[in-house]
């Protein structure tokens, strides 16, 4: 009996070691599920902050391009109100050209008006020198023939008066003989 004690015990301290031996393999299983588990919630917290910090950064672009697109919708809105004021100024100075190209268009033709004017006077000036020339020769040539008739005249007047001096010296006042 002691020898089946004795193998009673060893097949206990064998069944023992086999129960620790299971146990211990299941528990390395469980330390590895148990560690798989540790990485998975470690690389889930990891992927978690990672998101964290993104959704972080994100908001802060997201804040600076709002503010972008405020600055840039101001932007426009001056860019749009002094697009409104050129072009009103572009509108007045278009009309002041026009105004002024009206004005030089009307200027032009009261200068052209003018030189025609002024061409019709200096024919008109011309043609008057002609005559004035031709009534100066004609003149003139009156003047010399009352020049000769004057002459004549005068040397008609000094023969009468030569001959009126040469009958008063021969005339006395006794009556004429008969």
């Amino acid at each position: 009996m002691r020898t089946f004690l004795q193998n009673l015990l060893i097949f206990f301290a064998l069944c023992l070691c086999g129960l620790i031996a299971f146990q211990w393999v299941r528990e390395t299983d469980l330390r590895r599920d148990l560690q798989k588990l540790t990485d998975t919630v470690q690389d889930k917290t990891e992927a978690i902050q990672n998101l964290q910090a993104s959704v972080k950064r994100d908001d802060l672009e997201i804040q600076r391009l709002d503010g972008l697109k405020t600055q840039l919708t101001q932007t426009v809105k001056t860019n749009e109100a002094q697009i409104a004021s050129l072009n009103k100024e572009l509108t007045k100075a278009t009309n002041s050209l026009d105004r002024a190209e009206k004005l030089a268009a009307n200027y032009k033709d009261a200068f052209e008006k003018a030189n025609e004017n002024v061409k019709a006077a200096n024919a008109n000036i011309e043609a008057q020198k002609a005559e004035l020339a031709k009534v100066a020769d004609e003149r003139n040539e009156i003047v010399k023939k009352f020049n000769k008739i004057t002459t004549d005249y005068n040397d008609l007047a000094n023969k009468w008066n030569t001959q009126q001096q040469e009958l008063m010296k021969s005339a006395t006042n006794a009556p004429p003989k008969k």
